[in-house]
């Protein structure tokens, strides 16, 4: 995958992992907790990646 489409891809990736996050029903089990905030936790941990990213590939390369 081109180097430029990675930054996106991953957004969409992230934001998707945090709406279905937010769609399981974590009150039923201690396990459906666990996997709500596992999947919360990376799609958090993905857009920050994909943020860091864009700030560090909008500085000038030669």
């Amino acid at each position: 995958m081109k180097k430029s489409r990675r930054t996106p891809v991953l957004v969409a990736v992230s934001i998707l992992l945090i709406i279905i996050s937010s769609l399981i029903p974590s009150d039923k089990s201690a396990w459906l907790g666990a996997l709500q905030t596992l999947l919360l936790g990376v799609g958090l941990l993905g857009c920050c990646m994909a943020f860091w990213r864009f700030a560090k590939g909008g500085k000038g390369k030669s």
